[in-house]
């Protein structure tokens, strides 16, 4: 994205036009402005790439760029099929069996091949073409290359989607949030899961990132649902990063629309995230920990699960251990 234009905006929550730069770096150390809006409280990209520019690098980089690779490897595969299963346990309770589910943003398929295995009627949307393709041919399952803004789906046609670490790439969350209202039936169910600005998970010179286009928190994540026309089931952070994950239920009509003003707690969480308080919270280490021993571990797991050697052998293996 280092070579397309970049476009200031106003904030893409509640539209002010005020805001506060907060950050000029991302993780790497490469430029990227990162602002505070100053009437609601949410934290993005700005100026910003356009929304062509990002349907060119979602469909044909980001995996490459993010985990260098044009398919998953598998232990990305026994990651997501963890991270699925996890997914399914939190939705489940809301939905019943058998309904259509669709995943934005699904990556790989293993979210959609789970769906398809416990009898759900499931559609994933994927915008890289390589693993879209992995999908359709490794699991025969329906994946469809594209975006929230690309596909089309008659409204009021399904009971539930999903946006799994999706909305924080969308140049407009709250329109990706109104489609989303619109496909959905009366009463049906939204779970999403987004970065969390509060989450310690990260240092905080590792904080943003060029791909994230929005850091939420809690109060504005909770109002953009509902100034979409969702009346909140629950939000609360998730895993050992304290990732923000709401599901929430479609109400008949759209609300008038009002921010709560959240530019105070959201400075603060900046302000109270120094190096110095990151490395006395002993983060740095638990996650330098984690990351040495994981491998480990995984290799562990997938040893017990018989070692499988394709990622539809692995993902049944895994899902009927866990069945």
């Amino acid at each position: 994205m280092a070579e397309v234009d970049w476009r200031e905006q106003t904030c893409p929550l509640c539209c002010s036009a005020s805001h506060n730069l907060v950050s000029t770096r991302d993780r790497h150390g490469e430029k990227l402005s990162t602002v505070l809006c100053c009437d609601c409280g949410h934290v993005f990209t700005n100026p910003a790439p356009s929304s062509n520019a990002l349907a060119d690098y979602y469909r044909d980089i980001y995996r490459q760029d993010y985990k260098k690779v044009t398919i998953p490897k598998r232990k990305h595969i026994y990651r997501a099929g963890i991270s699925a299963l996890n997914r399914l346990t939190r939705l489940a309770r809301h939905i019943n069996t058998g309904v259509r589910i669709i995943d934005i943003g699904a990556g790989g398929g293993e979210f959609v091949y789970l769906l398809s295995k416990r009898n759900f009627d499931a559609i994933g949307i994927e915008p890289h073409t390589g693993y879209t393709n992995y999908a359709r041919e490794e699991y025969k399952i329906d994946m469809r290359a594209g975006t929230l803004e690309t596909i089309e789906f008659l409204t009021e046609s399904t009971e539930a989607v999903t946006m799994h670490h999706v909305l924080e790439h969308t140049s407009s969350p709250m329109a990706a949030l109104k489609q989303v209202w619109k496909w959905l039936k009366p009463g049906g169910v939204i779970a999403i899961e987004v970065p969390n600005l509060a989450s310690w998970g990260h240092a905080p010179h590792h904080r943003f990132h060029r791909a994230h286009l929005h850091t939420f928190n809690r109060i504005g994540i909770e109002d953009a649902l509902i100034n979409s026309g969702f009346t909140l089931i629950d939000v609360s952070p998730q895993g050992e990063r304290g990732h923000l994950s709401a599901i929430a239920k479609k109400l008949p009509a759209h609300p008038k629309k009002v921010w709560r003003n959240a530019a105070p707690d959201s400075h603060a969480t900046l302000v109270a995230h120094t190096q110095l308080a990151h490395f006395l919270s002993g983060q740095r280490f638990r996650r330098l920990y984690a990351n040495i021993t994981r491998p480990v571990h995984e290799a562990r797991a997938i040893h017990t699960l018989g070692s499988p050697k394709t990622g539809r052998l692995l993902l049944d293996a895994l899902f009927t251990a866990n069945s």
